[in-house]
């Protein structure tokens, strides 16, 4: 990212710099020149910083609500032990169900 910005810097300073040595040598009109070419470089990376913090926070918020999504969809650890609870429970009355059968069917 700061990588990006310094480019982005040195690029408008540069052609800041050379725009302004193809000018007129009259020296009212090239301070003129360069000012105007200094305010139109710092509005550049001005407007190029804040596309970039722009496209940043949108990315951040598409990964927010991506987490969010997957915490949803998570089931919650109480959910999952109170369902093997009770499958541990309908396992044992099942088996104490046939037991009770099988010795139904022994004892006739």
């Amino acid at each position: 990212m700061k990588a990006v910005v310094f480019a982005l810097v040195l690029i408008c300073l540069g052609s800041s710099w050379s725009s302004a040595g193809s000018q007129p040598v009259d020296s009212s009109s090239t301070n003129d020149i360069q000012k105007f070419g200094r305010r139109y470089a710092e509005s550049t990376i001005a407007s190029d910083i804040s596309k970039i913090v722009d496209s940043m926070v949108q990315k951040n918020f598409v990964n927010y609500l991506l987490n969010q999504r997957e915490k949803k969809s998570e089931p919650t650890v109480a959910d999952h032990s109170d369902t093997c609870i009770f499958n541990d429970l309908l396992k044992k009355e099942f088996v104490m169900w046939v037991q009770s059968k099988a010795d139904a069917l022994k004892n006739q």
